[in-house]
């Protein structure tokens, strides 16, 4: 089967992204001519400038928001609204390499996501975003045991039946492409990353470091837990046991305190107990977790 041999719904989000929205759209019609069947959906979520007045003289399906809803939230919708097998998302703001569509297509047929990893020669992430992504990334490595190279790239291609599956997960925010990448990885979906560059933005970003760190952080807590509980839970009770018995050792022993020797204190009790129950907590949602798959 020839590569391009495939039909596929481009879903574009836009916010304010009147100077780009047009050159976005022209590109990728040029970039993944080859397809069999293409559409374009373009999200205008609640644009205050000409973005969507732009979008109406373009040959696009145009998905209207009246106030801005969210980054996931246009991408939900135009998901559903979604004619074709794979879906490829791209922003509009100018950042991603959209020459590289037929890369990510060529490999979409063997695999259930492909990634457009922003791990290449040219990366233009700004500075204050680098510490919390990192951070951000290695805990979703930890929790999910998968290398991810990139954990929320909005350059992708998936197929629309898989990532239906999860659509009562995805969030409203910018926490869509997390969650995607997480439940796929976790629910051992095949995923490949490729390698691209990534440019500066034409126009002002509407992401907001700290708050989205938080969000995000919270996010890859939670599918982890749904998905893969023991590795949220197991750690920290095991953690909390150990330190526990260790105090409750140093107080029995009087090795600190010679007039309470032969007794154990409250907070050693305390810390085992939380431990024990911790992993009673893990233990019964993997149950459930295993279980909600048969």
């Amino acid at each position: 089967m020839n590569p391009l041999d495939i039909a596929v719904s481009v879903l574009i989000p836009a916010y304010n992204e009147e100077e780009s929205i047009a050159k976005t759209v022209e590109a990728i019609r040029q970039h993944a001519a080859g397809v069999r069947e293409l559409e374009i959906i373009v999200i205008n979520d609640g644009s205050t400038d000409r973005t969507g007045e732009i979008a109406r003289t373009l040959p696009v399906t145009l998905i209207e928001h009246e106030i801005n809803t969210g980054y996931g939230s246009g991408l939900k919708d135009g998901l559903q609204a979604a004619r074709h097998e794979y879906i490829l998302i791209a922003d509009a703001d100018g950042t991603y390499p959209l020459e590289d569509i037929p890369k990510l297509l060529a490999d979409a047929p063997g695999y259930a996501m492909v990634v457009g990893a922003r791990t290449g020669a040219i990366v233009k992430v700004p500075p204050l975003r680098k510490p919390g992504k990192w951070i951000i990334t290695r805990l979703a490595e930890y929790l999910s045991q998968r290398k991810i190279p990139d954990l929320n790239s909005g350059f992708r291609v998936f197929r629309k039946d898989v990532a239906l599956r999860f659509l009562s997960l995805y969030p409203d925010g910018f926490s869509f492409t997390t969650t995607i990448t997480l439940a796929m990885l976790t629910n051992h979906y095949k995923v490949k990353f490729i390698p691209i560059n990534y440019h500066r933005r034409v126009g002002k970003s509407s992401i907001k470091p700290l708050r989205d760190f938080t969000n995000f952080t919270i996010l890859i807590i939670r599918i982890c837990a749904y998905f893969k509980p023991l590795n949220v839970f197991v750690p920290p009770a095991l953690a909390l046991l150990f330190v526990g018995i260790a105090k409750g050792a140093v107080d029995y022993t009087g090795c600190v305190d010679p007039g309470a020797r032969g007794h154990l204190g409250m907070l050693s009790i305390a810390l085992a107990m939380t431990g024990v129950q911790m992993l009673f907590i893990g233990l019964l949602a993997d149950l459930i977790d295993r279980r909600m798959k048969l």
